[in-house]
């Protein structure tokens, strides 16, 4: 795909109406697009991860589960300070901090964009007394977690994707990018036969060591050819990083950092430049957090600014260039 990406971005925002930073949005109105000159409904495979453990992240959770079985102030008293007090830039601070919490804490911050360790820096502090409490959005997690009644921490954690990022990301997503095309997409495997089903499957049956998915895979190996049950796991991305150190390296720079930007007094200056700075150098690759950062002020100037209507009442087809071989 060769996006014209600078075209793109604002009407991205235009189409889902609410602040929406997961870039693969790109290439799933792509090929919406696509399909749509073929058919006017298509079936989509989402729920897959969160009903059979499909997610790279599960393995990544399962390793570092190992952590907490350290004595609680060591990782509370030692690790907690130490990944605070190092500098941000240095490398395995957010990996010390993340292996130091509890299970849940650990899953959820690794799993964020912003981590908790980086949102302390993130917010002004204006801003942070506004907010009520951080920690209800914690207690919401906390409180899907414990409805997992097997006792398989993996069971909690896709009972908790499945309430949270499904509808609120993967589903928002494809609603939003398929009808942005009048394509009607459809999802078979959220059917509530299947979801009840699949909820009786002992954990241990859909993460089997390394290998996610084990027993869809295992029931589908007559119908789908090895090659593809057997590759690696794929992520439906685009190459932000590249797109953010050039095509829209000017644009985003500008953008987070001019005065209406800063005026809403939601984001610290201070800690914005930091991003640019290292993600321009190489140090460090920011491309999601300020994809997310960009995306919101993209959202504010849109919807909030402009109060919406205000921009034109139909947005001109988002153009992309692809090249398909």
């Amino acid at each position: 795909m060769t996006p014209e990406i600078c075209d793109v971005v604002d009407e991205l925002a235009w189409h889902f109406d609410e602040p929406f930073a997961d870039s693969s949005a790109i290439p799933t109105y792509v090929v919406s697009k696509l399909a749509r000159q073929y058919v006017t409904v298509a079936l989509s495979g989402d729920g897959g991860d969160e009903l059979f453990a499909g997610y790279t992240r599960y393995m990544t959770d399962q390793k570092r589960s190992r952590f907490a079985h350290l004595p609680n102030t060591l990782r509370r008293k030692v690790m907690q300070p130490l990944g605070r007090h190092l500098p941000h830039g240095a490398w395995g601070r957010n990996y010390l901090y993340n292996i130091s919490l509890d299970p849940l804490d650990r899953y959820l911050d690794s799993v964020s964009v912003f981590t908790s360790l980086n949102r302390r820096l993130l917010y002004t502090e204006d801003f942070r007394r506004k907010l009520e409490s951080e920690d209800g959005c914690a207690l919401r997690f906390q409180e899907l977690a414990s409805r997992a009644s097997t006792g398989e921490p993996l069971d909690a954690l896709l009972y908790v994707d499945s309430k949270t990022y499904l509808p609120g990301d993967i589903l928002t997503k494809v609603d939003r990018m398929s009808m942005a095309v009048s394509l009607e997409a459809r999802a078979p495997l959220l059917d509530h036969k299947v979801i009840e089903y699949a909820a009786r499957i002992p954990a241990s049956l859909k993460m089997r060591g390394t290998e996610a998915k084990y027993i869809f895979k295992r029931a589908v190996s007559d119908l789908v050819p090895a090659e593809i049950l057997n590759r690696p796991k794929q992520g439906f991305g685009v190459p932000i990083q590249q797109w953010i150190n050039k095509q829209l390296r000017v644009r985003i720079r500008e953008t987070l950092s001019e005065a209406r930007t800063r005026e809403r007094g939601i984001i610290e200056p201070r800690y914005v430049r930091l991003l640019l700075d290292e993600h321009e150098r190489g140090r460090r690759d920011h491309s999601t957090q300020l994809w997310a950062l960009f995306m919101l002020e993209l959202w504010q100037r849109t919807f909030v600014d402009n109060a919406g209507a205000k921009r034109h009442a139909q947005p001109a087809a988002i153009d992309l260039v692809p090249s398909v071989t």
